[in-house]
């Protein structure tokens, strides 16, 4: 379904919004009314560049859209959800492995009956009293699979991240998922997201890419594209998705080198990033910019990630985010 929604006082026809099925650290979903209208409005390929949640790639307009990132978990869990013929029956197996767990299900069943059962009723723990034990069994019994590729596997990570701390997705450097359990279960919210994007990945070509954004697989990808848009890592953030291979100048000079690259083959892109934050700056891109600034547009962006759970530290800083475009 197409409507017609106006964003910065222009009118533009495109399907709804949806958001990732997944809670993904920094995610553009907010944003996406200030990204859409600098984009192409003609593509037949875009790559989503360090897609994470694959927020944006899913809400373009295009014909195919090519999701890269070098999370193996991250990609594969999309692609899934992406490729299921029968979502109803998905859900109905979520909804089955909780029951196996002994954790709540508002989603099914709302969230008052299990209200009724906390013993702190004032606390601001959600359900977190009622699942600990149910979410490290479930825990434990996923990290102890071998073959993490299987449906079985998927469903587990899936409530992993619903029943998880900020529903984010962390693992240790053995690969064992080890954050700890959360406030939140498999409700209606997260239910209609899985189902809303795959419905919208079933209306598009599309695939699930694992490779680093420089690597010769991402290239070839790029080089039959249209358009990219690059997501990085943030230089100055710190956020589970950053950590682990770590963001650090030589990565951020890895991909000032892939833009550049860009600019002398004229290939349309848009690049996302944060310049400036209270007591830091990304002093690599700021003087990159400085230096391509006949070469390249500087866009201010109006929001801030105040209520993320990585920024507690920093409620009140100022943030600079920006999008940049070649001219």
């Amino acid at each position: 379904m197409i409507v017609e929604i106006k964003i910065l006082g222009y009118k533009i026809s495109m399907t709804p919004l949806i958001k990732s099925p997944i809670n993904y650290t920094g995610n553009k979903y907010r944003i996406l009314p200030q990204l859409i209208p600098h984009m192409p409005e003609q593509m037949n390929v875009m790559v989503d560049l360090f897609c994470g949640g694959a927020t944006v790639g899913a809400n373009i307009n295009c014909k195919k859209v090519i999701f890269v990132d070098n999370n193996r978990v991250v990609i594969g869990l999309l692609d899934y959800f992406a490729r299921y013929k029968n979502i109803k029956k998905l859900i109905k197996e979520l909804v089955k492995l909780t029951d196996q767990f002994n954790l709540t299900c508002s989603g099914l069943n709302g969230y008052s009956i299990y209200k009724k059962k906390l013993v702190e009723k004032n606390t601001n723990n959600g359900l977190k009293e009622i699942n600990k034990d149910g979410f490290y069994l479930l825990r434990n019994t996923y990290n102890a699979l071998t073959n993490k590729g299987t449906a079985k596997a998927f469903n587990m990570l899936y409530l992993l991240i619903a029943y998880g701390f900020n529903n984010d997705i962390r693992f240790s450097n053995d690969g064992q998922y080890n954050l700890p359990v959360g406030k939140t279960d498999l409700n209606k919210n997260n239910i209609q997201k899985i189902e809303a994007f795959n419905e919208r990945m079933s209306m598009i070509d599309f695939e699930f890419v694992c490779a680093e954004f420089n690597s010769q697989t991402a290239q070839n990808y790029i080089q039959d594209s249209d358009f990219v848009y690059i997501d990085p890592p943030y230089l100055i953030m710190h956020a589970v998705y950053n950590e682990n291979p770590k963001w650090d100048n030589e990565s951020e000079y890895k991909l000032l080198d892939l833009l550049n690259t860009f600019l002398q083959s004229g290939k349309k892109f848009m690049l996302s990033n944060i310049t400036e934050k209270k007591g830091a700056k990304n002093e690599p891109l700021s003087y990159w910019i400085r230096t391509h600034s006949e070469k390249v547009t500087v866009i201010n962006i109006d929001y801030h990630y105040r209520s993320a759970s990585y920024n507690k530290k920093l409620r009140d800083a100022n943030e600079s985010e920006i999008i940049l475009l070649p001219k």
